[in-house]
Order: structure tokens, then C-alpha cells, then sequence
């Protein structure tokens, strides 16, 4: 018998440091339940307050200081009764007020968010000294206003989560984990917050780290009274001593740059270049030609990885285009490709190019000829990627042994730039279809009263002016601009509700607000790279004569053949307007894409000379991916979040159903064992005098006695049966059923 008695005893614990002279709880304490809420406040807001003052954000910060510490208090107060229905109560109350608020004022705690993620993205840019991207557009524009919102948000979650996690236990590792992953990213990029919010928090953290130590289990609301005060002395003394031996503006002299740290900055892209972003959230795009399609992704993700060569001689400032795509109807979602209606020489230029061949032939000091070779390094059986004014005649399919180092497939093409805006001769004899002035009923409203707020009027040339003033005013560019979930057609969606996209969306709304005014217009897709690419990443081709390349007049002079490698992130979309005299002819709208003429302070071979050695070119290159890597890792990260939160919630609510459902294999005497199991545990952590005891007998005259238990007749017999005589059939269910109606009959422990 007494060998299967000492299954049931208890090792005696250890001894514990007691903080308050007695573990016992005999009545309401309410300098314990100030004590504690005073400890929420200081993590709490110290968090919260510490990153919003670490980016020098304006926000109302009294209003965000009292209601962490009004609602702190009311908490503490509350758990401080020990009633469950009256806590639960109240508990159910402020989470139904919290979701009210949050679904009331949903747009302005999200503009809150993406400030705070806007204004963590450019300090970003301005620390790596990197450049690029759009910015979140934001509903609400008012950011004193939304940061105080989403700050005040914040600090009520953690407010909420510190106080319940404090009645159970005070875990210091958790508590850190919980708030200090706010200081991450600021202090990466060595933003600090003044001292007095590493005061609070790192008074919070001490306290934690003396009761956790101290292994308090029981009343822990009345430790923190006497720990409190001894974390504020420590954190005070520390906080004060590296405020005069480390001063912030001194930081940098005295500490050296950490070199671990330098080396991230540098391999950012390696370790963030979408990879598990896009895989996570699904939601990459490749770039070149999408083929028509606005709504395909929520995000544009370039790889950065180089889809053509081209070699060809720079002949002006402007930007280079390869036209690979010509939309034509519009659906709803997507541009039906005009060579599939009205054939290839709609989208080739023919008449143009005939034109242009014709001026050059004429006066070679209006018009010149050039030769151009692209080379595809991707894949891409479908599109044919031309300079412009290249007929379907002048294209030279080349060979393998032609090809450069890793390209798949080459064309040459004799082309003549457009060097002079003069009017070319036959550009006026083509027939223009109709189909190139619709705009279909399903986003004509939306069109209109783009139309109207931009206050289109005159010549084509001016109202192309116009609607890129009227786009860069009204819309934000960028390369995030959300999941479409229907409703409308994706132009009237853009124009009218989202109000922010990339130059799909853009190139896609302006062809119909050209159209709405008359002017026949068309989507086109390819990629274009510019002067500034050209002398910072070409290379030059010696041993190649020039005149072999390009003949006639030219704005830089004589050049030569430059190598240039164009990456998936130059794919572009832009419109295509129908101007007398001159024919098709390209139009720019969108906002990040509206390339000025470079300044002629230098000529070519200065320019491309002085443009820096290969390593400041790869330099340049690795700034420009770690700014498109940082954006969309900020992009992504409050969704990889939630991602990771419900994987998290996932997994714990997979395991408790996997433990519950072992359980039912259990036979009646081992679940048996278990319930009884759990209902001493719980009284042995919380209450000493408890945890002394050795027999099933003495915890449940134990129970009686101090907790009310009501015990059924006969259940000790049953139960001392069921744990030490041989087995034989029972009914372990009504047993079972016994033990958690005396768990439900504890009351308040009597003094």
C-alpha cells in the first residue's frame, strides 16, 4: 500500500524567496492592484511610446499616456476582486467595445498603420542612403490624428495581454518578446527614444526579473508592490549612468559600427529578395508583359534578374522603348492584344516607319537610321520585343553562334528614331479603327468624371500634359497596390476607389480618358530603360565601327555600340495616342515613370567615362534591389504577422484537439486518473498548505474544509478503489462526472 501511496505525494518544493510576509490573500488589496497597474502601464506604454518617440512622430501623447493607464487601472481593479463571473463580465464588455471601435474607426487605425510603416520605410532610405518606390496611399490623411489612434490601439492590446498573463504567472522572457520586438527595427536603424521611456520599460522588465526569480505563484499582484519599487531604483541607476557615460550624440564616436550589422546591410537583398514573401503571400509578378492584365496580383515583385541584352548606340536623352504588346479592347480586367483583331501592322508602325525611312532618305540631318539587337535571356516564344518605327521588314532573326553569353534568342532590327518632332511623310494615310475611341459602358462613368476633375482641354499634346499633372496630384504610385476583390471593372476600381497602383493601372486609365476626349489611344506593354542606365551599366564594344550602327542626325553626336542588360524590373506599360501628322506616338503618365530630359552638362563619352568604376556600378545596383527588398519586406511584414499568429493559434488548437482526442483512447481508469489529476494540480500551485498533502483522502477533506467541495457519499471509497485495489469493472464515467462536479463546487478559499 505504501508504495502506491508515494505515487501520490509531493516532493517539497523549494524554498522561495517570499516578498510579502505571507502568500495568502485574506482581503481585497487595493495597493496590489495599483502596484500592478502601475507595472502594465510602464511595459506597456514604455513599448509603445518608446518606437512612436524613437521616429520623432507627433501623436497626442497624453491622450495615448492615460488611457493605457486608466485602463490599466481599471483591469487591475477588476482581477483584483478574484470573482470570475464579475471579471468575465467586464472582460467581455471591453473586448465588444474594442471590436466596436476598431470596425467604427477601421480607416483610421489602417492609415495609422501605414504612416507608422511609411515613416519606418523612408528613415529606411534615408540611413542605407537608397532611393525608390511608392509609399502607401493613405485614406486618412490627418497622421497626428492616426498614430495617435493606432498608438493608443496598441497600448490596449498589450495592456490587456500583460494583465491576464500577470494573474497566472510573470514571465519576464514573454513579456520582453511581447514588447521589446517593437525597439527592433528602430534601433537596427539607431533610432533610440529618450530615456525616460527606457525608464518605464526596463523598470517593468526588472520587476518581472525579481518575481520571476523569486518563483512567486500565488497573489502575484501583491508582490509586485514591494518588487516594483526596487526595478524603478535599479532601472533609474542604469538608465542614469549610461545617459552620462554613453550619451546619444556621442554613441556613434565612442561605439564602433558593429560589423555584423554592416555585413546585413549589404547581403539585405540576398536574404530578403521576396522569396518566402511571395511564396507566403502569393502574390509576385513578373515583369516585361503581363499580358494585358491589371487585377493578376496585389503586389509587383521583381527578381531583378536580367530578361534582355541589347546593343544598339545612344543617340538621345530620352528613354529607349520596346514595345512588345499593343491592347486593344478593354473587358474588365484585362487588354485583348490588338494584333489578334486587326493584325501585326497595328502593332508593328508600319506606316511610320515607311515614313521615317522616307524623311531619312531625304535629309539625313532631320531624320537618322540605326541598327538594334535585342536578345532575350528569358524564355519568351510569344512577344517580339521591337524598337520603335522597325517594320516587320527590318527584323533579322540571329543565330546561336551570334548570340552573347547566356541569351536564348536575338533579333536585329533596322530602326529610325525618333530624333526630331517634325511630321512624317504618310503618317496621315493610315486608317485608324474606331475600336481605339471606345470606352465601354462598364467604367465610362468613372472615366467621365476622371475627365471632368482633371479638366481636360486642347490639343492632344495638352491634354497628355494634363492628365499626368492630374495623375501625379490625385494618385499615388506604387508598386503595393492591394488584393481586387471585384465589384467593378478594375479601371473604375483604380480611378474612383483605390486611387493607387503601378504603370499597369495608370497606362490602362489614361488610354480611356484619351479616348473619352476624343483621341484615339491604345495600351502598350514592354520595357524601357534610360540614358542614366545607359552610361551607368553600359559597356562599351570596342573594335566596332559606329557608322555600321547608326547613320544621320543625332542630339549627343557620334557614340558608339553600348551593351546594355535590361532586368525584369524595367518592364513597363505606357499609351500610345494617334497625332495628326505624326501618327502613333508615345505617351508618359505615369508618376514614377515620367523620365526628364537629362541635363546636357556632359557629353556621352564624359558621361560614360566618369560614370563610376564596376564596383560603385554594383554598389548602385545592390542599394537599388535593397530598396525594392526593404519595401516589400515592410510590405509584407504586418501580413506575414497575421500569418505567423495563426499558424501559432494553428498549432496550439491542433495539439489540444490531438491531446483530447488521445484522451478518448484512454481507458475509463486512466481518464480517470487524469481528471483527478488536473483538478489537484491546479490547487497545488496556488495554495501551499495544499500541495503538503500526500493522500487522495486528505486533498478532498482538504477541499471540503477550506473550499466548500461538496463530496459525494462514497466517492473517497470508489476513488481509493479505483487508484490501489486490483482492477476490475467500474463506472469510470459517473466517477469522472463526480470529479468535475466537486470542481465546480470550489468556492473561495475560508480563511
Amino acid at each position: 500500500m505504501s508504495a502506491k501511496v508515494s505515487r501520490w505525494s509531493r516532493k517539497k518544493a523549494p524554498a522561495q524567496i517570499e516578498l510579502t510576509g505571507g502568500a495568502k490573500r485574506d482581503k481585497y488589496d487595493a495597493w496590489a492592484a495599483l502596484a500592478e497597474a502601475l507595472l502594465v502601464f510602464m511595459v506597456s506604454f514604455g513599448a509603445v511610446g518608446g518606437f512612436l518617440n524613437a521616429y520623432r512622430l507627433e501623436y497626442n501623447q497624453l491622450l495615448c499616456l492615460f488611457g493605457t493607464l486608466g485602463l490599466s487601472l481599471l483591469l487591475s481593479f477588476i482581477y483584483e476582486t478574484r470573482r470570475k463571473w464579475f471579471t468575465n463580465l467586464c472582460m467581455i464588455l471591453i473586448f465588444v467595445g474594442y471590436a466596436y471601435v476598431a470596425v467604427s474607426r477601421f480607416w483610421i487605425l489602417n492609415s495609422g498603420a501605414y504612416a507608422l510603416i511609411n515613416e519606418m520605410y523612408e528613415d529606411a532610405q534615408a540611413y542605407l542612403g537608397i532611393v525608390g518606390g511608392g509609399l502607401y496611399n493613405l485614406t486618412v490623411e490627418d497622421s497626428y490624428l492616426t498614430i495617435s489612434a493606432i498608438g493608443l490601439f496598441v497600448c490596449v492590446v498589450l495592456v490587456i495581454l500583460m494583465v491576464i498573463r500577470l494573474q497566472y504567472k510573470a514571465s519576464l522572457i514573454r513579456t520582453v518578446l511581447i514588447t521589446f520586438t517593437l525597439y527592433l527595427v528602430p534601433i537596427y536603424f539607431e533610432r533610440t527614444p529618450d530615456p525616460i521611456y527606457l525608464f518605464l520599460l526596463l523598470s517593468g522588465y526588472i520587476t518581472l526579473g525579481i518575481l520571476q526569480t523569486s518563483k512567486v505563484k500565488e497573489h502575484i499582484a501583491a508582490q509586485i508592490r514591494h518588487a516594483l519599487p526596487v526595478g524603478m531604483a535599479i532601472a533609474a541607476a542604469v538608465v542614469l549612468v549610461f545617459a552620462i557615460l554613453l550619451p546619444r550624440v556621442k554613441y556613434r564616436t565612442i561605439v564602433p559600427k558593429n560589423a555584423s550589422k554592416a555585413a546585413t546591410e549589404q547581403s539585405a537583398v540576398a536574404y530578403a529578395q521576396y522569396g518566402v514573401m511571395a511564396i507566403m503571400m502569393n502574390n509576385s509578378s513578373g515583369a516585361g508583359t503581363r499580358e494585358g492584365r491589371l487585377a493578376h496580383n496585389a503586389m509587383f515583385m521583381p527578381d531583378d534578374e536580367t530578361d534582355l541584352i541589347v546593343r544598339y548606340t545612344p543617340y538621345s536623352y530620352d528613354p529607349v522603348y520596346l514595345k512588345s504588346y499593343t491592347g486593344l479592347d478593354y473587358d474588365g480586367g484585362q487588354w485583348s492584344r490588338a494584333t489578334d483583331s486587326l493584325g501585326p501592322s497595328e502593332g508593328v508602325l508600319e506606316a511610320e516607319t515607311e515614313g521615317r525611312a522616307k524623311l531619312y532618305a531625304e535629309d539625313k540631318n532631320v531624320q537618322s537610321k540605326g541598327q538594334m539587337e535585342v536578345y532575350c535571356v528569358e524564355p519568351n516564344e510569344l512577344h517580339v520585343f521591337r524598337p520603335y518605327y522597325a517594320g516587320e521588314e527590318e527584323r533579322t532573326m540571329l543565330l546561336m553562334d551570334e548570340l552573347p553569353e547566356g541569351a536564348l534568342r536575338g533579333d536585329r532590327f533596322t530602326y529610325y528614331p525618333d530624333v526630331n518632332d517634325v511630321a512624317v511623310p504618310g503618317a496621315d494615310e493610315q486608317t485608324v479603327s474606331e475600336r481605339y475611341l471606345t470606352v465601354p459602358k462598364i467604367c465610362e462613368d468613372a472615366v467621365a468624371t476622371a475627365c471632368r476633375e482633371a479638366n481636360l482641354s486642347g490639343t492632344p499634346e495638352e491634354i497628355a500634359e494634363q492628365i499626368t499633372d492630374y495623375f501625379q496630384r490625385e494618385y499615388r504610385y506604387t508598386l503595393r497596390p492591394g488584393y481586387y476583390f471585384g465589384g467593378m471593372d478594375y479601371i473604375s476600381y483604380f480611378l474612383s476607389k483605390n486611387k493607387k497602383g503601378f504603370c499597369t493601372h495608370f497606362a490602362s486609365a489614361g488610354t480611356m480618358m484619351f479616348r473619352y476626349m476624343g483621341i484615339p489611344a491604345r495600351y502598350v506593354e514592354g520595357y524601357v530603360f534610360t540614358y542614366t542606365d545607359v552610361v551607368t551599366d553600359g559597356k562599351l564594344q570596342e573594335g566596332v565601327d559606329y557608322t555600321e550602327y547608326y547613320d544621320g542626325y543625332s542630339p549627343l553626336g557620334d557614340t558608339a555600340l553600348v551593351e546594355v542588360e535590361v532586368p525584369d524590373a524595367n518592364g513597363h506599360a505606357w499609351i500610345e495616342i494617334w497625332v495628326e501628322g505624326r501618327g502613333w506616338v508615345v505617351v508618359e503618365v505615369t508618376p514614377a515613370a515620367i523620365y526628364e530630359e537629362e541635363e546636357e552638362t556632359g557629353g556621352f563619352w564624359e558621361s560614360i567615362l566618369n560614370s563610376g568604376s564596376e564596383q560603385n556600378k554594383q554598389a548602385n545596383k545592390a542599394q537599388q534591389q535593397a530598396a525594392k527588398a526593404f519595401e516589400n519586406a515592410m510590405a509584407s511584414g504586418v501580413s506575414v504577422l497575421m500569418i505567423v499568429i495563426a499558424c501559432v493559434a494553428l498549432f496550439f488548437v491542433g495539439r489540444y484537439g490531438y491531446r483530447r482526442y488521445q484522451e478518448t483512447r484512454l481507458s475509463g481508469k486512466a481518464r480517470l486518473e487524469l481528471d483527478y489529476g488536473r483538478l489537484t494540480k491546479k490547487l497545488k500551485e496556488q495554495d501551499e498548505g495544499f500541495a503538503k498533502l500526500t493522500t487522495p483522502e486528505e486533498e478532498l477533506d482538504y477541499m471540503a474544509k477550506y473550499y466548500g467541495a461538496e463530496i459525494p457519499e462514497g466517492f473517497k471509497e470508489e476513488l481509493y478503489q479505483t487508484f490501489f485495489a486490483p482492477d476490475r469493472e467500474r463506472d469510470y464515467e459517473k466517477l469522472r462526472g463526480q470529479v468535475k462536479a466537486i470542481r465546480k463546487s470550489l468556492k473561495k478559499p475560508r480563511a
